[in-house]
């Protein structure tokens, strides 16, 4: 799976678990929802952490090869 595309699924993953958390805040009451919000916070959790784990490998390929030009660039 390309990167682009994780990235994709990983933003979607986010504004679902974010909308299901945000939507069943409100109904506590109800055990089933109860559970329902404790599982899609738990969801966005997931989905930002692979969303970060994603762009930080972007970023130390990005510094490296920014070293690499500092070091040759003389």
């Amino acid at each position: 799976m390309s990167n682009n595309r994780s990235k994709e699924y990983a933003k979607t993953g986010m504004i679902i678990s974010l909308v299901m958390t945000a939507g069943t805040a409100f109904f506590q009451d109800n055990k089933t929802v109860k559970y329902l919000h404790i599982a899609s916070g738990t969801a966005l959790i997931g989905f930002s952490y692979w969303h970060h784990i994603l762009y930080k490998k972007e970023y130390d390929r990005v510094k490296s090869v920014t070293r690499h030009q500092i070091r040759h660039a003389g």
